[in-house]
């Protein structure tokens, strides 16, 4: 639970509440990261931030649970960040079942079942456990590296291990 109880546990500030200097340098972020990557990112998604952040959260534990990895997550991201659509509405995570041929009964069931309940729990207390406070954070010989823009330091430090 990135922005309900992480942000709260470690002094983060949704995006519509920081200030329009920090607002603006992110979207210039957005768009230096979608041209070097070469693929579409929507600096404004019409649906950002979710509505509901927890339940595709939810949805991607299932899937991650039924042997999917991250292909889920994936597809919610570019769901929410290109397609334009709302990741909080049950027929956008229909959509990505059916593109990854989920059965998506199987996977609905699954994300509002205890043990995905508990799953998130665990891992949003873990992640304030562990002094986390955004995403993509990754953690290698206990060592925190945030940011996209960190992977080549991480890799750095991969390589030297």
């Amino acid at each position: 639970d990135l922005v309900g109880k992480v942000f709260v546990a470690t002094g983060g500030v949704p995006v519509p509440q920081r200030h329009i200097s920090r607002q603006n340098y992110r979207l210039l972020e957005l768009k230096r990261w979608g041209e070097f990557l070469n693929i579409k990112i929507n600096q404004k998604p019409k649906f950002f931030p979710p509505k509901d952040p927890h339940t595709p959260a939810l949805f991607c534990l299932a899937s991650i649970d039924m042997g999917i990895k991250m292909q889920f997550g994936f597809k919610v991201l570019e769901q929410l960040w290109a397609q334009e659509n709302d990741i909080s509405n049950l027929e956008t995570l229909k959509l990505i079942a059916n593109d990854l041929k989920i059965n998506f009964d199987d996977l609905s069931k699954l994300a509002t079942s205890d043990k995905i309940k508990k799953i998130y729990e665990s891992n949003t207390q873990e992640a304030i456990n562990m002094n986390i406070f955004g995403v993509p954070t990754y953690i290698y010989n206990n060592e925190m590296f945030w940011g996209q823009d960190r992977l080549e330091l991480l890799e750095h430090s991969l390589k030297k291990n």
